[in-house]
Parts: structure tokens; sequence; C-alpha cells
């Protein structure tokens, strides 16, 4: 999967680069076809706000997440991107039961 990291008005240091690539690695056990990935961080107000979008094959998942510090908005944006990808996953499941169930009734 192509990653993209980037910063607003922030430098991105190489352990919280490290820290993301990790957090990444565990969305492939959802969905293997996760092409690209863009992550954008930056500092709202009181809060560190960290914003994904992830292109898979024929949908693409955008989420924001927001922390005391960029570990905790990392966090909370890869929890949220986890609960959309179980969601779409379960649909797919869904989808393929009532295609069988019609194909076993004709």
């Amino acid at each position: 999967m192509q990653l993209t990291i980037s910063g607003r008005h922030l430098d991105v240091t190489p352990h919280l680069r490290e820290y993301i690539d990790k957090k990444i690695k565990k969305l492939t056990r959802f969905d293997h076809q996760l092409l690209e990935g863009e992550i954008i961080l930056f500092r709202d107000r009181a809060f560190d706000v960290a914003e994904g979008k992830i292109h898979s094959g024929h949908f693409v998942i955008t989420a924001k997440g927001e922390g005391k510090d960029m570990y905790d908005a990392v966090n909370d944006l890869i929890d949220k991107v986890i609960v959309q990808l179980e969601r779409h996953q379960e649909k797919i499941r869904t989808r393929r039961r009532r295609a069988g169930a019609k194909k076993l009734k004709a």
C-alpha cells in the first residue's frame, strides 16, 4: 500500500511516521486490496487532529481522529477506519449470503 503522510504547519518526525506505518499495517487484515492512503496531521486549537483517506478497489474511506497528542489522534483515526472497514466487509458477506439463498430457492 502506498502511504502519504504530511503535516500542515507541523513537522512529521521519523518516529511518528514509523508509528503510523505500524498502525496502517493492521488494516491489511481487513482488506488486502488497500491501494493507497493519505494522512494529514495538524493542530486545531486545543486538539491534535489526524485526517485520513484510504482508497481501495471500489470505495474510499475517510475519517478524522482527534486527541490530546498526535499519537492519540492517530489511534482514534485508525479505530474509526477499522469500524468502516468492518462495516464494508459485513455488507459484502450479507450480499453473498442473499445471492446464495436465491440460487438455492430457484
